[in-house]
């Protein structure tokens, strides 16, 4: 809910800003014409002419380059097969194959993959062709959802964490090892926001721009939602138990270690979010990445001590007290307290979150076993705040239109009195 509000007012925000600008443009364009016009009227109108040229050209460049984006697939509403009517099982049947054929062009599945998918488009295909009954539409949709998509998904799934596997390192090196910690925050969101195309581009290898905002947006209210900051916290603390004289190095450890843990969720929540071809839950996805929460500390937990930990172990050295230091075995203890700290956080890891039911690792559709639709709550305080929010926005669009004027009115000399 909190998301929803920043996100919406944030778009707002950015509406009113972009308004003002192309308005203040416009002005700065005609005061421009006015010029040349007033200087020779040929050369006003050859002024407004080259303008009109170049708002074609861009207009034309705009189409031509959205026009090299697929249209986003929505799948159809299918209610459980036992209610569902023969059209909307043929339209849902229809949508898979339509999904499969754009998937089967994905330049990242092998060729023997795309050969799969085409052979079994042209089975379906030829099946719909032919006047099918219920029982060949249920069966079409039930071979894609178990035995067609899975083994597609997954080799897109292993490339897909390669990229998850190298931003965790990455980001927690970057943030481990910076000597700015205000610039911290920017190396995670550059890098998350990165990986997070790259991944977008493994499932599809030109989402439009459109889709690329959308997955987004849904990606980021989903990782708002699970809140991974008491995972964080304890892993921080637990570091402090098992391995007391670290002491300063731990505090960046602990933040390199949240930060790994946060990218490696908003890796799979793109994953979870780009494999989707049914209608996307939100309510579900939350389920799922917080079930996941142990996996992505064992992940961490493997690319720290596999990658991260060797190249700071001069700095660990070096901050250690020269005692621990000099003690035999000192490094293989300081790993067994980082593994230490590593399995309790994973063991406490289902009292501090929110306890839901561990994902299973192929789930059927949403529209298997959809749940009736819940209306929102509509009480009497919310219908009386309405008008009064209607009232609100007219008067913000009133005074943004009143700016408008006296601008208009001051730039052209119109608010001079005659004196």
């Amino acid at each position: 809910m909190i998301f929803a509000t920043v996100w919406k007012t944030f778009t707002r925000i950015l509406l009113l800003v972009g308004a003002l600008l192309t308005f203040f443009v416009l002005i700065e364009l005609f005061r421009i014409f006015a010029m040349f016009y007033r200087f020779d009227p040929v050369l006003g109108w050859a002024y407004v002419a080259v303008l009109g040229l170049i708002l074609l050209a861009g207009t034309l460049y705009v189409w031509k380059a959205m026009g090299r984006y697929p249209r986003s697939l929505r799948p159809p509403p299918l209610p459980p097969f036992t209610d569902a009517t023969h059209q909307e099982l043929k339209r849902y049947a229809r949508y898979l194959i339509a999904y499969l054929r754009r998937l089967s062009h994905n330049r990242n599945l092998s060729e023997e993959d795309a050969a799969y998918l085409t052979e079994e488009i042209d089975t379906m295909t030829g099946l719909l062709n032919h006047h099918p009954l219920n029982e060949d539409l249920v069966r079409i949709i039930q071979k894609t959802d178990m035995e067609i998509l899975p083994p597609i998904h997954k080799s897109l799934k292993n490339r897909a964490e390669k990229e998850i596997r190298g931003s965790v390192r990455d980001v927690m090196l970057g943030v481990t090892l910076s000597p700015y910690h205000s610039m911290d925050l920017l190396i995670v969101l550059y890098r998350n926001f990165a990986m997070i195309f790259r991944i977008m581009a493994v499932y599809e290898a030109r989402p439009s721009p459109r889709a690329q905002l959308r997955i987004l947006r849904d990606v980021l209210r989903v990782v708002a939602t699970v809140n991974f900051l008491y995972v964080g916290r304890n892993l921080i603390e637990n570091l402090f138990a098992f391995i007391p004289w670290v002491g300063r190095v731990a505090d960046d450890i602990g933040q390199g270690l949240g930060a790994g843990l946060f990218t490696s969720a908003a890796g799979h929540a793109v994953i979870d979010r780009c494999s989707t071809y049914h209608e996307w839950e939100k309510e579900a996805a939350v389920e799922s990445l917080a079930a996941q929460t142990r996996d992505f500390l064992r992940d961490v937990k493997n690319i720290f001590t596999k990658d991260v930990l060797p190249d700071i172990k001069n700095r660990i050295l070096s901050e250690a007290p020269e005692d621990k230091v000099r003690e035999p075995g000192f490094w293989d203890n300081l790993q067994s307290g980082v593994n230490k700290a590593f399995d309790a956080t994973i063991k406490a890891a289902g009292s501090v979150l929110p306890k839901f039911p561990e994902a299973q690792p192929q789930r059927a559709p949403a529209s298997y076993h959809r749940k009736p639709a819940t209306p929102m709550p509509d009480d009497e305080e919310d219908r009386a705040a309405r008008p009064t929010r209607r009232r609100r926005r007219r008067r913000g669009v009133s005074r943004v239109l009143y700016t408008f004027g006296q601008r208009i009115k001051y730039t052209f000399g119109l608010g001079k009195s005659d004196s």
